[in-house]
């Protein structure tokens, strides 16, 4: 009951925001790389589509090599700006790139990552509560069914950006004929020439190879009947924009 109550507040302070012109839920996030104006290569990232691994690999483009950055997500060196602002300012020959994901293993990543209350990495090994469940009332031991549940149930403007379907963060961008659409399935073979070609249009050249980073396991899971229902209606647009299936999984349904 709580976290209905919690989710109602939240959702009550979102539309405020949209109604007070201090939130456009529809606009996201650009990395623009490269000259002192208009940046020739934008980068739109998706979250748990090989967005810490290329941004990881982009450091060097903004003088950052071999630096240990705590959070390269947060770090105000890199050049983050609005979707819609950063396609107005980049040239009409600009390199704009993204990585999409299959949006069932996308989403499943997603709440391994952000769910649960196991993580090694922190004092006591206790996993710290990431805050837009907490504020959509998703109880920390949710089940995968569970999370998926209440993803449906909220509104799809209102959702999260690790949450929100891939087709919605691009929502300004999908329409731009410069836009490059890359896979996350296949973005380890892809990345050298992105790479080169990232080099050949800005000072100093991102790193050639990805890490893998951030990842939570390598193992294609098995989805019940009930999730994939879920995960279709949810993420239908991702399925559609991107060529996305089931039969892409093999086994892992």
């Amino acid at each position: 009951m709580f976290g209905v109550v919690r989710r109602d507040r939240f959702l009550r302070r979102m539309v405020a925001k949209v109604a007070s012109d201090t939130l456009d839920p529809t606009d996201w996030q650009a990395i623009a790389i490269g000259g002192a104006d208009a940046r020739p290569v934008l980068y739109i990232p998706i979250p748990k589509a090989a967005n810490t691994s290329i941004r990881t690999a982009l450091k060097p483009c903004f003088g950052l090599a071999g630096e240990v950055i705590a959070n390269v997500h947060q770090d105000s060196r890199i050049d983050k700006r609005s979707l819609r602002a950063g396609l107005a300012a980049a040239p009409a020959d600009a390199m704009v790139f993204t990585v999409v994901r299959h949006p069932a293993l996308r989403i499943r990543s997603t709440f391994r990552n952000k769910l649960g209350w196991r993580d090694a990495s922190r004092p006591l090994g206790i996993k710290r509560r990431f805050g837009h469940a907490a504020n959509l009332g998703i109880p920390r031991g949710a089940s995968f069914e569970e999370f998926l549940s209440i993803l449906a149930q909220t509104p799809e403007w209102a959702l999260d950006y690790h949450f929100k379907p891939q087709a919605a963060l691009l929502r300004h961008a999908l329409a731009d004929p410069r836009l490059e659409l890359f896979r996350f399935e296949t973005i380890n073979a892809d990345w050298p020439g992105i790479a080169a070609r990232i080099a050949a249009r800005v000072p100093v050249a991102p790193d050639g190879t990805l890490e893998y980073l951030n990842a939570t396991g390598r193992a294609a899971p098995v989805f019940s009947a009930a999730e994939r229902r879920l995960i279709e209606l949810i993420y239908c647009a991702d399925f559609e924009t991107f060529g996305y299936s089931w039969d892409d999984l093999g086994a892992g349904v």
